[in-house]
């Protein structure tokens, strides 16, 4: 029984070999949560025999033969300012501030200028067969030019509107809000002009920047034939997005876009630490784990945040093991344990954790979910506040503002999420359904990037592209409209003639009966 199944796994596994290819991937975000959800694709195709050179923030140091990291980790500082930039202002005027752009040029031409990337930029022997680049607006996309190869845009997050206008998949602000936007389904009518209102700002943010782009990348790339980084944008093969339609939306999309349905960067169990497996297993009654990321840096927050925190914390029946990124915290509670390093994915497998309170970034939300952990979300900034209203109304736990926060609703939060099974069960039942596929996402990423090698691209996987005007029928509308008009004014006008006949016949009748009498 088992060499007849076997057979058929044989022949499918040689059916879909593929030339080994030389492949460089591009993820320019400093932000951790980013780079690793595409540090498990990476090596799974170096595994599989392909010539991996990735340009990252945060190299892995991994040691495969043919895996190479280019580092380019100078780039947190110039990121680090526009991330804190973008956490206190509210988006939609930080959107329209000349701030923003600068902040934005800041970013690339720093990281443009980096030796490591100026050589790959200007070395006239190096050749690759596919590219794979994290997809928003950017100047990495004169590579393609430069490479004649395929290309794959990746996102860690859903893509943003302008991603998915690309491949042809449907765009609407109201049916598929924004993912950076805190909305659910059915909008109200609030809502739907914030979404159309944001739109407009996203699309003239990302043409300022274009502008910009385009002036810097005529003297990056030496090339007089280049086109410009829209045409080459639009050129993109296949998206790979970080979303699952049980979680985040349903949206239709063209072939050529790929869910990889969250879980991408799950890892194979590892045992704890000791000391965090003895911490863990010293609390009779459980733990909590807390954990704001990597981008929102717990040293940093405000005194009295970071007090009515410790003061929730300490008045509860559970120890707490605090993802902290300092040494030290004055006035730390005695059933609270800081680390700066935690390895999240196995504390959150571990039986004896109660909850996981996090700032509800999604890779943290995949982790939770995988791991059947029910949530307490304090959102900051970015993606964070719309998954917690996702969160929320998947009933996977409870979300609070943590500008606006105080002990007792912070410390009766914790303990609802804890002690009231539904949200638990709620997360477990999501995540039956999540993983109910026939590949995981890995399995489903490795397949994609090897047909778009095999094929040597994908754009007869997209869809067409229309204007706007034509998307929302406007000019059907105005001929159909127009044609209305025109009959409307035909039957007027011979309304029109009718009466002025009927008046005329009327008034000869009446001038001839006057005349016989």
């Amino acid at each position: 029984m088992a060499s007849k199944i076997l057979i058929p796994l044989l022949l499918f596994t040689t059916i879909q070999n593929v030339t080994p290819a030389r492949i460089l991937g591009i993820v320019p975000t400093a932000s951790y949560s980013h780079q690793m959800f595409f540090q498990q694709i990476w090596r799974e195709l170096a595994l599989r025999g392909h010539d991996m050179v990735v340009i990252t923030t945060d190299p892995t140091g991994e040691n495969l033969p043919n895996f190479k990291e280019i580092s380019i980790k100078e780039n947190y500082g110039p990121f680090r300012k526009l991330m804190d930039a973008y956490g206190s202002e509210h988006i939609i005027s930080f959107l329209m501030s000349d701030k923003m752009v600068k902040l934005n040029m800041e970013v690339i031409e720093h990281q443009m200028m980096l030796p490591q990337v100026q050589e790959v930029i200007n070395n006239k022997t190096e050749h690759f067969d596919l590219l794979m680049i994290e997809h928003f607006p950017g100047i990495y996309y004169g590579l393609k030019h430069k490479y004649k190869c395929p290309m794959i845009g990746i996102s860690a997050i859903d893509g943003f509107p302008v991603s998915h206008g690309v491949m042809g998949n449907p765009v609407h602000g109201v049916l598929y809000p924004n993912s950076q936007l805190p909305f659910q389904d059915d909008l109200n009518f609030a809502q739907r002009l914030t979404t159309v209102i944001f739109g407009v700002f996203l699309k003239r943010m990302f043409g300022n920047i274009d502008v910009l782009i385009e002036d810097f990348a005529r003297k990056v790339y030496k090339d007089d034939t280049m086109p410009t980084m829209e045409e080459l944008f639009d050129q993109t093969d296949m998206l790979f997005v970080n979303a699952n339609p049980l979680f985040t939306a349903v949206r239709p999309h063209t072939p050529s876009t790929i869910n990889l349905a969250g879980g991408v960067h799950m890892k194979k169990p590892q045992p704890l630490p000791k000391d965090l497996e003895d911490y863990i297993n010293s609390s009779p009654n459980g733990i909590i784990y807390f954990s704001l990321g990597t981008n929102v840096k717990t040293k940093d927050l405000s005194s009295k945040m970071l007090q009515t925190f410790m003061d929730a914390l300490s008045q509860l029946p559970y120890k707490v093991l605090w993802k902290f990124d300092a040494d030290t915290l004055p006035g730390k509670p005695e059933n609270v344990k800081i680390t700066k390093w935690a390895p999240q994915q196995d504390i959150l497998r571990h039986p004896k954790v109660k909850l996981f309170i996090t700032q509800g970034g999604i890779q943290s939300i995949e982790e939770a979910l995988y791991s059947y952990m029910p949530l307490v979300v304090l959102p900051f900034f970015g993606d964070q506040e719309p998954n917690a209203v996702k969160v929320k109304a998947k009933g996977m736990g409870l979300t609070l503002d943590p500008y606006n926060l105080d002990t007792k609703e912070f410390k009766e939060t914790i303990l609802e999420v804890i002690n009231n099974k539904v949200y638990k069960d709620n997360v477990k039942k999501l995540a039956e359904r999540i993983q109910d596929e026939p590949m995981t996402p890995l399995e489903r990423a490795i397949w994609w990037t090897e047909y778009v090698l095999r094929h040597k691209g994908a754009q007869h996987l997209k869809g067409p592209r229309i204007p706007c005007w034509q998307y929302y029928y406007l000019d059907v509308f105005a001929f159909l409209g127009g044609v209305i008009i025109l009959l409307l004014g035909i039957t007027f006008g011979v309304i029109k003639l009718l009466i002025k006949g009927i008046k005329k016949l009327c008034c000869c009748r009446k001038t001839k009966k006057i005349k016989k009498n």
